[in-house]
């Protein structure tokens, strides 16, 4: 088994075992979010990466359409973040969406992310295009 997959119904995601690349394709109806299933859905992702003991993550958030809050902002930076760290994650990728707006929150998002980061543990890049994100991820 080379590849893991998973998905509920904001996401399709997979696990490539021998990259430990875990990949997120965020869905629209992530527009239909209530505030606990955006909780849920992230400590869903945490709990995979600790799990398999992910090193590198791309997200696709072309069509993440979900408007996050300062608060939960806060909770992804806070708790969210923290398992990541503490589950060795050592790169994100993110792909960015085109429509401004949601490119703004998913930005606002991870910038909390890394402005409350004590010890930076992984690297955050964007990326528009998926085939520079994953070269980007699988250098050493």
């Amino acid at each position: 088994m080379n590849q893991i997959s998973f998905e509920n119904r904001f996401f399709e995601a997979s696990f490539t075992l021998a990259d430990a690349l875990f990949t997120t394709h965020w869905l629209p109806s992530t527009y239909e979010m209530t505030h606990e299933e955006y909780k849920y859905t992230f400590m869903e992702c945490a709990r995979f990466i600790e799990e398999y003991k992910v090193q590198r993550w791309m997200g696709h958030t072309k069509d993440f359409a979900f408007i996050v809050t300062p608060e939960l902002q806060s909770w992804t930076a806070g708790e969210f973040n923290q398992r990541l760290v503490n589950a060795g994650l050592r790169k994100m990728a993110m792909i960015i969406p085109t429509d401004y707006i949601t490119h703004l929150a998913v930005q606002q998002s991870v910038g909390e992310m890394d402005r409350t980061r004590d010890n930076e543990t992984f690297e955050v890049r964007y990326f528009d295009d998926p085939i520079k994100a994953e070269k980007w991820l699988l250098d050493e």
